[in-house]
């Protein structure tokens, strides 16, 4: 994939949406900038759910909201939701009345721009967008390490493995894990946090809890058995999601450990998040 097919079907995700592709396309093309990334309809954690912003700058962490007519009827809920972003991400959020006159859209839109700019050019150590980079596991393996701020994800399993110091081969990996060679007492996990067949996993809203059950009994004792007497309880995530482009891909959560005192035959395993940041090795 291309920047241009990335940028492109980014814009067709707003394009049923008039005055949010109105706003969106302005920013991007006034900003004529081909170094900065942006994502449309970009998921947040919030403690309380998951918010869901219009644009989004991951270099800069700047986030852009478009108020449409029924934002008037939700001011405090808007209010709430936007100072739950800020207080899970310390990220920045600007916000577009489309309901105002043309002109003061504009205006707003440029003020944006404005911004953006500065943002990148207080950065000292600004990475200008490689799309290609992104999802080579060699980055991260030159860089020594993979931290949550820096929103990756791999198109496949053996990619994120990879990193680790293992060599898997192209469709190497067909289970749901993968060995740490370097790091004893660690797996590399690829779970589906949503329920999937035998299995219900799920992740707590802030991410930093993830909770493992197999709904059949009979498995699910096994299942905790053989975790415990292994004494693998720590786990790198790479979750099993879905890309701002709709492809299937394995995004970092971070390092999990088991919580055994949570941990039982009626709710299964319970993962705690230990650090945002893993070290990479050569192989």
């Amino acid at each position: 994939m291309n920047k241009l097919d990335f940028i492109s079907r980014q814009f067709s995700r707003a394009e049923n949406k008039r005055f949010e592709h109105y706003v969106v396309t302005r920013i991007w093309h006034l900003l004529n900038d081909l170094s900065i990334k942006f994502i449309t309809q970009q998921y947040v954690s919030r403690p309380e759910g998951r918010a869901l912003t219009d644009m989004f700058f991951p270099q800069l962490q700047i986030h852009i909201e478009i108020d449409e007519g029924h934002h008037k009827n939700q001011i405090d809920w808007d209010k709430w939701r936007e100072a739950d972003i800020i207080n899970a991400t310390g990220h920045e959020i600007r916000r577009v009345d489309v309901t105002k006159d043309i002109e003061t859209i504009n205006n707003v839109i440029s003020q944006i721009i404005e911004r953006v700019k500065a943002k990148k050019s207080s950065i000292g150590d600004f990475e200008p967008w490689d799309i290609n980079a992104e999802l080579n596991p060699k980055t991260y393996i030159n860089k020594g390490f993979i931290d949550l701020k820096d929103d990756c994800a791999f198109r496949t399993m053996v990619d994120a493995a990879n990193c680790f110091g293992n060599d898997y081969k192209p469709m190497g990996i067909w289970t749901g894990g993968a060995k740490h060679p370097k790091e004893i007492g660690k797996h590399i996990w690829f779970p589906k946090l949503y329920k999937n067949g035998k299995w219900n996993n799920s992740i707590s809203n802030d991410e930093t809890e993830i909770r493992e059950i197999c709904e059949f009994p009979e498995t699910a004792s096994s299942h905790i058995d053989s975790v415990l007497k292994k004494g693998i309880y720590k786990r790198i995530v790479f979750a099993r999601v879905k890309s701002p482009l709709g492809d299937i891909m394995y995004r970092f959560k971070g390092e999990y450990e088991l919580v055994r005192e949570k941990t039982n035959y009626v709710d299964g395993l319970m993962w705690r998040r230990i650090s945002e940041r893993v070290n990479t090795y050569e192989k």
